[in-house]
């Protein structure tokens, strides 16, 4: 497995492109193991992927099929999933780096004040590639 050249340290890059509820909280979570297992975890928000990272659309599940829909709103009140906030905030306490994608942003008409605040900044794809090309792991979704 690679390792991150400047700390040694083992990386996790991660392209985020779907907004599809179940996929945005899958990437937290990888993002989260990889981090409590000593890794470092980056992600990239492009497109569709920055749109629940918009300010006030966490938990936008409109778009989301009726089925999966109602298992999200039923297991968020049981009590038994964490939503997308919490598994944010809780990556971020790890570690977690968070960018939003320059292209994707400037397409969306998007600014960097129009995201939570636990994006980190705005980053290109040149320099994703620089991460990514020294990770361990690499997910697309």
């Amino acid at each position: 497995m690679s390792a991150d050249s400047s700390t040694g340290t083992q990386h996790a890059a991660i392209i985020l492109h779907s907004d599809s509820y179940d996929r945005v909280t899958n990437a937290l979570s990888l993002a989260s193991v990889c981090l409590a297992m000593g890794m470092e975890a980056t992600i990239l928000l492009t497109y569709e992927g920055l749109k629940r990272f918009v300010k006030g659309h966490y938990e936008d599940v409109e778009e989301t099929n009726s089925e999966l829909q109602a298992m999200i709103q039923q297991g968020i009140g049981d009590g038994n999933i964490r939503g997308i906030e919490e598994k944010l905030v809780s990556a971020k306490g790890l570690g977690l780096k968070l960018y939003a994608c320059t292209n994707a942003m400037a397409i969306k008409g998007l600014d960097l004040e129009d995201m939570v605040d636990e994006v980190d900044d705005i980053m290109g794809l040149a320099t994703f590639i620089q991460t990514a090309r020294s990770a361990a792991i690499n997910w697309y979704i």
